[in-house]
This record gives C-alpha cells, sequence and structure tokens, in this order.
C-alpha cells in the first residue's frame, strides 16, 4: 500500500497515527438566500495527509462508478446530475442530513475490506488516513468518493427500487433525485426507510409536478430546458458590478477570481454564459498584471 501512494512506510505509519495533528478546523459561515446563514463545521487536512488523500483519490478514479452518481468522480457533476432528468416529467428529490459527519468510520473501514478486498491491517490503515473521530471530515479530497462506496449497499438498493418503479435515479453526495411518472411523496417514505436502516436521516424531500420548474443540484430543469437558476443569475451579476467598481487591486483580484468562478459556474450550465468565460479570465489576468506592475514601480522608487 506503501508503494501505490508512493511513500515510505515509515511515513505512512507516522501520517496515519497522528489523526487529531493533521487537520485544521474551523467554522465557515454559508449565505443562503432569504434565510440566515448556516454554520458549516470544515476539517482540512495538511499538506502530508492531502498528498496521501489526493493519491488515493486518483487510484479510485480509476474505477468507473455507475450511471447514477454524478460525484467524485472525474467527467461527473452537479450539471451533469441534473441534466440526468427529464424536463417535462414528475421529479422528486430527498437529502441525506450531515452526511460526511453522520458517514461512520465502521461503514469506511468495512469498504475497504469489502468493496476492495483490503487485509484488515491495510482497511485500517486506510481508515485512519480518511476519516476523522469516527467519521468523514468534510474538508477531505477522499470524503465524496468514499461517502460513496462507504453506503454503497444503500445506493444501490435504492436505485433496484427506482429501477423496478420506471424512475431515472441520480445521486450528487446527499442528493438523490427521482424522476418519472413514479416519482412521489410515497416513494421517498420508502427511500427513507432504507437511509434510516443504515443509521442515516434525510431531509428536505420535494416533489414537482411535470409543468413547474425543479432546482436539482443548483440547475432549474424547466419545461423549455435547462437554465441557470435565477439567484446564480443575480450573484453572476452581481460579481461582475463588484469587479469593475472595485478600486483597490488586492480586492480586485479577489473579486476576479469570483468572477471567473461564477462564469465559469453557469457556463456549465447554459451555452450563452461560455463567452463570459475568457472575457473573466482575461479581467482577472490584466489585474494580476497590473498588481505585479506597480509592486516594480514600487520597489524601484525605493531604490531609486
Amino acid at each position: 500500500m506503501a508503494n501505490l501512494l508512493e511513500v515510505s512506510l515509515m511515513h505512512l505509519e507516522v501520517v496515519a497515527n497522528s489523526e487529531l495533528q493533521n487537520y485544521i478546523c474551523f467554522e465557515k459561515s454559508i449565505e443562503r438566500e432569504g434565510r440566515p446563514p448556516k454554520i458549516r463545521y470544515i476539517q482540512t487536512p495538511k499538506q502530508q495527509l492531502r498528498q496521501l488523500q489526493r493519491r488515493l483519490a486518483n487510484l479510485l478514479n480509476r474505477i468507473e462508478p455507475p450511471s447514477y452518481i454524478h460525484s467524485g468522480f472525474r467527467g461527473r457533476s452537479y450539471s451533469t446530475n441534473a441534466k440526468s432528468h427529464g424536463m417535462g416529467t414528475r421529479l422528486a428529490k430527498i437529502d441525506i442530513r450531515s452526511f460526511f459527519p453522520s458517514s461512520s468510520a465502521v461503514y469506511v473501514d468495512k469498504c475497504f475490506r469489502n468493496e476492495f478486498e483490503c487485509s484488515l491491517d491495510v482497511a485500517a490503515v486506510l481508515t485512519k488516513l480518511t476519516t476523522l473521530s469516527g467519521h468523514l471530515p468534510t474538508g477531505a479530497g477522499t470524503s465524496t468518493i468514499l461517502s460513496y462506496y462507504a453506503y454503497k449497499p444503500m445506493f444501490g438498493r435504492i436505485y433496484s427500487m427506482a429501477k423496478s418503479c420506471g424512475l431515472t435515479m441520480s445521486c450528487c453526495v446527499d442528493d438523490m433525485t427521482f424522476s418519472g411518472a413514479a416519482a412521489s411523496a410515497g416513494f421517498l417514505n420508502k427511500v427513507a426507510v432504507v437511509v434510516k436502516s443504515f443509521g442515516l436521516k434525510v431531509h428536505k424531500r420535494k416533489c414537482f409536478e411535470p409543468h413547474e420548474c425543479k432546482i436539482v443540484t443548483g440547475v432549474a430543469v424547466t419545461p423549455q430546458g435547462y437554465r441557470l437558476p435565477n439567484v446564480r443569475r443575480k450573484k453572476l451579476h452581481e460579481a461582475y458590478s463588484d469587479f469593475e467598481n472595485e478600486v483597490n487591486l488586492e480586492r480586485k483580484e479577489k473579486l476576479g477570481e469570483r468572477l471567473l468562478g461564477r462564469a465559469t459556474e453557469a457556463a456549465q450550465i447554459e451555452e450563452q454564459f461560455k463567452k463570459l468565460v475568457p472575457l473573466a479570465s482575461e479581467k482577472l489576468r490584466n489585474t494580476r498584471t497590473t498588481i505585479i506592475q506597480e509592486n516594480i514601480a514600487r520597489a524601484s522608487r525605493l531604490h531609486a
């Protein structure tokens, strides 16, 4: 295993046995439209562990996931998740509450032993490298992909239920979406029973009729097509205005990064926004060039 992770056995053992010293933990306030901010607890791995987790995630990414999984794997995203559902059909969605903090290290260890056929000692070390205080850490690069494998039997059972009802299922981390004539509150109740049997809880159950606009993992699924939701459209406009109006170069650089992120996000959903990506990139690049030029000029004046 040490060879696969490209480190020495001694280094692997030291990192694996330094759990609490491997993370930086902090609170992050998440803004929500029309609602009070939500506090999220983040556990970010430090460099040594982050490198090991990145290598492990790359190895796991070589496995082809089922078609309904849209997170943690290359080529899968919140956008492909939403676009796997038809525009003029019934749709139901449900979330797993606090999925990472609720994802038990017991299930992670079990997936390494059963799914990947690791020996007991190897599974124990890998579990130490990918969990914190008995659960998946929110800021680790391995948590998304392992949240699927740790609960693969659960997702597989739900997928079989959906398929038997003629439903299309998609899953993006903790968001499960079902579309088709049988997408209903009754079906979501059956999903909740399965989730509960694995020691997890659900919330945010929503059902939509064919004519309604449905927000699925940040994408508006409408009878006319896939659209950038109004909330995200507004944030993109605000990001552009904030960037153009800012005069402080350091703050302008941060706003330029935000603008580029918003534009890239929008371009994944609607074709019309793709032209904004090179424009935002150029604006950010010009701002950074100006910062460098001013720093050089300032240094020259100091040494004159």
